[in-house]
């Protein structure tokens, strides 16, 4: 061999070398902790996946504890804020639409119902001169869908309704609640309505209608509390001031046939009835309660009523009022973001109790004031000024008695298990620029709320429920795959594989019925990706050069959905 043959086969040896050795470190890398995606996977975490809509971002993710991509549904708009999965397996969500007519925090516009598969199946604009979705809506079991408005009044009908001309801005936006039944042509009917502004009470001017004292009608609504002409400075300016009530969440309960909402202006939840007709909710009768379309339940700060002072007020900017089921009977869990909380900028979340008689109706407040005195359980137990969240978020009870925390302005998602341990952990990394790359510092990726669901859910029953890739760039499954729970029980798909342990060359045998275009990816115990293989019944696959240690392969979604069942994972391990 000439001497300059010798060189270039020398040449060409080191860069074979090289390039081994760089696929051998990439292989065998430890990174550092996660700083978006999973950042905590503890043995304990429950089993499910959560569903969640960023902000900033058109997409909505069913993600598993690893934070793969289970299922994502794409829209041509951001949110408005709220999405749910339905039983059918479709994903009903907000979007934000934009008239001009209303600019305020959680403004929506429209709804939108996605098949499984990402296609558009319903839709209806809610963005009218006089009216605008916002925030929230709340599906129920008849198919029919619970949405947030905004109603807008001018100051001229405010102030002949009993509120103080000076703190009458040129618009009042008031909480309207309608009940739509959806057409299959697209839009819907709607079949039941409510509003507060039937139900008002005011103290400025006996000439005026509703005149009393606030406290002699704890079940109506004050014209004139946290009523505000004009608001300044930085955020929606005056926008914010016609947004009265701002009512950022609604939750139904089928069994009771009631409604809650949660108003952040004023720092208070609200019970009312669903078991009226429209006519009995603008009245002050008819219905279960007999009480029509008033408050049955209020709770959080009793001085929207004249029942109490600062210290009594419990709620401080609360988002997400859920019913639950308490030990003793129905509650109310609440994110308490502590906006303005008087001893310090933190969050909390609480359960509380409905106070009921014997035959399951809401007490009568005492001396004005609804039980109970103290919310039933909080977390944390101590004040923590690093759990604070000023703004959406949200808070859900799980079935199996763990909790599941979404600190929404930060995109930050914790799991606390009955001990109140946190056992996993989710920082959001979709952004309004995209998905940051793991390592990156998150910002700009804010979150409404986040939702647990379970693996019984009949929504995701029959579907393709195999992982694809993690949102971030440049993932980390670093401590994810060792504690991975297998989320549905698959035996026709497991493999044969042999030799355990093996060193040079790894067979993998498939059962028959196995779907025929997938790959096989294998990670090492940090999560790191060493190879992708084209799969085939019988694989045989050279480890030669890895390193030895733990290693797991998953069978992996390609092009179109595969198999119905969960992924297929086995591990090996090399001396």
């Amino acid at each position: 061999m000439g001497r300059s043959a010798l060189m270039l086969h020398m040449l060409i040896g080191s860069s074979v070398r090289a390039f081994a050795w760089i696929a051998l470190m990439a292989c065998t890398s430890v990174t550092a902790q996660n700083t978006v995606g999973t950042t905590l996977f503890d043995a304990g975490a429950s089993s499910g996946y959560v569903l969640f809509s960023p902000n900033t971002s058109t997409q909505t993710y069913l993600i598993d504890r690893c934070g793969r991509i289970i299922n994502a549904w794409e829209s041509d708009g951001r949110p408005g804020l709220s999405a749910y999965l339905l039983d059918n397996g479709s994903l009903l969500r907000t979007r934000k639409f934009l008239t001009g007519n209303f600019i305020g925090g959680g403004i929506g516009g429209m709804l939108e119902q996605f098949n499984w598969n990402g296609e558009l199946m319903w839709s209806d604009t809610l963005a009218e001169e006089s009216i605008h979705q916002h925030h929230d809506i709340a599906p129920m079991p008849n198919g029919h869908i619970l949405a947030v408005l905004w109603e807008k009044y001018t100051s001229e009908e405010a102030i002949a309704r009993g509120r103080d001309p000076l703190l009458t801005p040129d618009e009042v936006w008031v909480t309207r609640i309608i009940e739509l039944s959806p057409l299959a042509s697209g839009g819907s009917e709607v079949v039941w309505s409510w509003s507060p502004w039937d139900h008002l009470v005011q103290n400025f001017n006996a000439d005026l209608p509703n005149f009393g004292e606030p406290a002699d009608y704890p079940h109506r609504f004050d014209v004139n509390y946290a009523a505000v002409a004009e608001v300044v400075g930085p955020g929606l300016g005056q926008n914010a001031a016609f947004d009265w009530l701002h009512v950022n969440s609604i939750d139904y309960h089928a069994e009771r046939d009631e409604i809650v909402l949660s108003s952040r202006n004023w720092n208070e939840v609200w019970v009312i009835d669903h078991g009226t007709t429209t006519a009995q909710a603008a009245s002050d009768s008819g219905g279960v309660s007999n009480l029509g379309g008033q408050i049955l339940w209020r709770w959080g700060n009793p001085q929207t009523h004249g029942a109490g002072t600062e210290e009594d007020q419990q709620f401080f900017g609360q988002h997400d009022a859920q019913f639950i089921t308490m030990e003793d009977g129905p509650g109310v869990s609440v994110f308490n973001n502590g906006a303005s909380r008087p001893d310090g900028p933190y969050s909390t979340v609480h359960q509380i109790a409905l106070t009921l008689d014997a035959a399951g109706m809401h007490v009568a407040p005492s001396n004005g004031g609804f039980a109970p005195s103290e919310p039933n359980w909080t977390y944390p137990d101590e004040p923590d000024l690093t759990f604070f969240s000023n703004n959406i978020s949200g808070y859900q009870r799980m079935t199996n008695g763990h909790h599941l925390v979404c600190q929404g302005a930060n995109g930050r998602f914790f799991e606390l298990n009955e001990s109140l341990e946190m056992v996993w952990e989710y920082i959001n990394p979709m952004t309004s620029n995209g998905s940051l790359s793991q390592g990156s510092n998150p910002n700009q990726n804010s979150v409404f709320r986040a939702g647990h669901i379970t693996l019984d859910h009949p929504g995701i029953q029959g579907q393709n429920t195999v992982p694809g890739d993690p949102i971030e760039l440049n993932a980390d499954l670093s401590n994810c795959l060792e504690n991975s729970i297998n989320e549905q029980t698959s035996t026709s798909f497991t493999p044969h594989v042999w030799p355990v342990p093996s060193r040079d060359y790894l067979h993998i045998e498939w059962p028959s019925a196995m779907a025929m275009d997938c790959e096989v990816r294998f990670f090492n115990s940090q999560g790191i990706e060493c190879k992708r293989v084209l799969f085939e019944p019988v694989m045989v696959v050279d480890i030669q050069i890895w390193p030895p240690g733990p290693y797991i392969g998953i069978l992996h979604r390609c092009r179109e959905g595969i198999i119905d069942e969960a992924p297929a994972t086995f591990k090996f391990i090399i001396p």
